[in-house]
C-alpha cells in the first residue's frame, strides 16, 4: 500500500503546480468562456468487474462545471463485493449503494486537457452476508457456525481527489480520478466486523488509494 500512496502524494504536489501556473495559453487562444457547464459521466473501469466473481460495480456521476472552473460533482454507485480470502474458513459477501458529492478547482492546462483538484464526501448503505465455521476433525468438540446476516449498515468518508481529463469532441471527454480515501465512521460490530464497505473498500484500511477511468458527454 505505500507505493500507491507516495503516487497519490506526487500525483497530488504536480497537480498543485499546475494549478499554481497562469493561464497564459488560454488567453491567447480564442476560447470562450462559458457560465454552467452541465455533465455526465460513467466509470467504465467498473463496468470491467462485472465478469468476474469477486465484485461487481456500477458508477456514474453528474457534474456543473461553473466559469470552467469551479466543479460541483454528485457521484452515484451499486457494488457487490465477494472478496477473496476475506474469512479463512466461510464466506462473505457485501452490497449496497453510494454517493459522493464534492467541489474544487479544475485548471485548463491546454485547449483539449485539464488537470484539477477536489474534495468529496462519501457515504455508503449496505447489508452483509456471510457464513463462518469451524470444524472438529476429531469430533471431541462440536462444530462452530456462524451466520452473518445485517441490514441497514452505514458509512461516511472523506477523498481527497486529482483530476484529469482530454477532450476527444465537443461533446466527449475521457479522464481520470486518482483518489485518496479516508474513512469517517462506519457500523462497527462486535465478534465479527464489518469487513468490506461499498465504494470504500476494507474497513481496516483508515486510508485507501483508488482510481478510476471515466467517459464524461458535456454539453
Amino acid at each position: 500500500m505505500v507505493k500507491p500512496r507516495l503516487l497519490f502524494i506526487f500525483s497530488l504536489i504536480l497537480s498543485a503546480a499546475c494549478l499554481a501556473q497562469t493561464k497564459d495559453a488560454a488567453k491567447d487562444s480564442a476560447l470562450y468562456s462559458r457560465g454552467v457547464i452541465p455533465s455526465f459521466y460513467l466509470d467504465y473501469g467498473k463496468l470491467l468487474t462485472i465478469p468476474t466473481e469477486m465484485e461487481t460495480k456500477y458508477e456514474g456521476g453528474f457534474e456543473l462545471l461553473f466559469k470552467e472552473k469551479f466543479p460541483l460533482i454528485v457521484e452515484v454507485g451499486q457494488a457487490t463485493l465477494s472478496p477473496e480470502g476475506a474469512y479463512s474458513n466461510g464466506t462473505y459477501e457485501s452490497q449496497g449503494v453510494y454517493f459522493r458529492i464534492g467541489t474544487g478547482y479544475y485548471n485548463q492546462l491546454t485547449p483539449k486537457n485539464k488537470i484539477g483538484l477536489t474534495a468529496r464526501y462519501g457515504s455508503s448503505s449496505f447489508s452483509e452476508d456471510g457464513r463462518i465455521f469451524i470444524e472438529s476433525p476429531s469430533g471431541s468438540q462440536g462444530n462452530f457456525i456462524q451466520n452473518i446476516e445485517r441490514e441497514d449498515l452505514k458509512a461516511t468518508w472523506y477523498e481527497v481527489v486529482v483530476y484529469t481529463d482530454k477532450k476527444l469532441s465537443e461533446l466527449f471527454s475521457i479522464g481520470m480520478n486518482l483518489r485518496l480515501r479516508i474513512l469517517a465512521d462506519y457500523d462497527k460490530q462486535e465478534d465479527v466486523d464489518v469487513y468490506a464497505i461499498p465504494g470504500y473498500g476494507r474497513s481496516f484500511d483508515k486510508t485507501i488509494p483508488a482510481m478510476n477511468f471515466f467517459l464524461k458527454v458535456s454539453f
